[in-house]
């Protein structure tokens, strides 16, 4: 994979050629001339009773996350736009909000934390239930706007792929509890629409189809409510940003969303934010990941720092799909391209000036990484190279017990992510020994220090007061996100002398589970 060495390079020069090229529409599949289109006049229209897909109003849409980052997501929602209301958490994992298109894409460029991010296009009522593929058909031939869903707005059809998630799958019915299988018949029904209207059938791609459809099943009582969604993004999670691509990846990696939403929860971008708004003094902000492993935290710290957005990031990276994504082939009543290629072109203009604003003699910023494996720092500084922030950050391969700060760390952040027995086995002993030491013997008083465990003894092994939790799940694993600000030296060796850690009760901080 290519990749553009230098920051300024990639901000003055790359961005700017995909706005000229990289926006062409994918040819449709049917000739405007060889068949009727799905925009012109029909004896058959389905969901023709409801809104249209192609209107400019605003519309509902889902972003999920990881497990426990939902209130960092919707906070961060709340930032991007104003013309996203309605802003509501969808259990630990997901909000929902409701959002005009231009608002919409600029949810797409600039969110951190997300996974994925849908439009609703059609949803059963609740006292409506599906119980078989018969169900689903009836469902998509009354409910879905079909021809604004699969028309390209010029006679033509966009082509399309289908993804079932099941929720709580064992009270779905039997028809409906197979995941393929349901997607298949979504597929097939939104095909016999399309046929019956014009004789043709739209095509299917799996890689980077311009309607990524994603349907999402409840089992209640034997039936099953279904709410059918399109992706703006391609097909897979955007979690990615693409600057480990061709790298050997760290088997303890952390999801690059993990790493945003944590940093977010630490209060990292808020400190940013309130150094770059703060014009009359020198803003000093600091940050280092002790044992950092392959660097997730610290890069995600340093494209906030630098107002990078993920979805620019995306871009220069080369990931496929980003230059012209779905939802800028969908039909609209807006010039979705145009608006896109403004989004942009912003993202661009706000990183330009992040990073004059790092290089001005008004701004002290100290990003350091540190980790004791030199192949774990190996791909760290690989992956900051590709992602053009290598220069930002002060990268060391040290025991983490030898670990100094300076005078330009006063106020620094603490954030880290020390192996705790799960991916990582060898040395955990030694290791959190070793954060303890750096911790409450070389960190100055007052120092914050967030650190992500999954392990309840080697967190206890610090023997410092919790201040704050949050609860987060990756896969099968519960996880601890773990607030301390490092005391006196007298408390410090009061603590050292009984050997007994005081967990903190509920907190006005805490969030669900206080089992920690």
């Amino acid at each position: 994979m290519a990749h553009c060495r230098g920051i300024s390079f990639f901000f003055a020069v790359w961005i700017i050629l995909p706005l000229a090229n990289g926006f062409i529409i994918n040819p449709p599949s049917v000739s405007r001339n060889s068949k009727t289109s799905l925009s012109a006049g029909s004896s058959h229209i389905a969901g023709e009773a409801h809104s249209s897909l192609s209107s400019s109003a605003p519309s509902s849409y889902l972003a999920t996350c990881i497990p426990g980052l939902a209130p960092a997501l919707a906070e961060e929602l709340e930032g991007i736009h104003p013309e996203i209301t309605d802003i509501s958490q969808s259990g630990n994992a997901a909000v929902t909000f409701t959002a005009t298109r231009e608002a919409s894409l600029n949810v797409l460029c600039w969110t951190r934390t997300a996974h994925r991010l849908l439009e609703l296009v059609a949803a059963t009522n609740q006292e409506d239930q599906l119980y078989d593929k018969n169900d689903i058909h009836t469902f998509i031939n009354q409910e879905v706007n079909v021809r604004d869903l699969l028309g390209d707005g010029m006679g033509g059809l966009l082509t399309l792929s289908v993804k079932a998630i099941l929720n709580n799958s064992r009270q779905l019915p039997k028809d409906l509890s197979h995941s393929h299988y349901t997607a298949l018949s979504i597929k097939n029904a939104l095909c016999d629409v399309v046929r019956d209207m014009r004789g043709d059938r739209p095509d299917v791609d799996i890689d980077n189809p311009d309607v990524p459809l994603v349907a999402m099943l409840r089992g209640y009582n034997g039936g099953a409510s279904l709410s059918l969604y399109r992706s703006l993004h391609p097909p897979g999670s955007l979690h990615k940003r693409g600057y480990r691509q061709g790298s050997a990846i760290h088997k303890a990696a952390m999801k690059e969303s993990l790493a945003a939403g944590l940093l977010m929860e630490a209060g990292w971008k808020g400190r940013v934010d309130a150094a770059r708004n703060g014009h009359d003094k020198k803003s000093n902000i600091c940050l280092i990941d002790p044992m950092a492993g392959s660097g997730s935290l610290i890069l995600e710290a340093a494209m906030m720092a630098a107002d990078i957005s993920p979805g620019l990031m995306r871009i220069r990276c080369q990931v496929p799909g980003q230059s012209s994504p779905p939802v800028i082939r969908w039909k609209s009543e807006l010039d979705t391209t145009k608006l896109w290629k403004e989004i942009l072109l912003d993202a661009s203009n706000r990183a330009k000036t992040g990073l004059e604003w790092i290089r001005s003699d008004q701004t002290q910023l100290v990003l350091r990484a540190n980790d004791i494996h030199a192949g774990a720092v190996e791909i760290l500084e690989d992956s900051a190279e590709a992602a053009g922030l290598l220069t930002l950050i002060d990268v060391s391969s040290m025991d983490c017990f030898d670990l100094q700060m300076n005078e330009k760390d006063a106020s620094c952040l603490v954030v880290t992510n020390p192996p705790w027995g799960v991916r990582l086995t060898e040395d955990v002993t030694m290791s959190w020994d070793a954060l303890r030491h750096f911790l409450r013997d070389v960190c100055p008083d007052n120092t914050e220090a967030w650190v992500l465990s999954g392990h309840k003894a080697a967190t206890a092994s610090l023997k410092l007061k919790r201040n704050k939790m949050v609860p987060i799940q990756t896969g099968d694993q519960d996880l601890r996100w773990v607030q301390y600000i490092i005391s006196s030296n007298q408390e410090r060796r009061k603590v050292h002398k009984t050997g007994k850690q005081t967990l903190s009760t509920s907190t006005s901080g805490d969030r669900g589970d206080d089992s920690w």
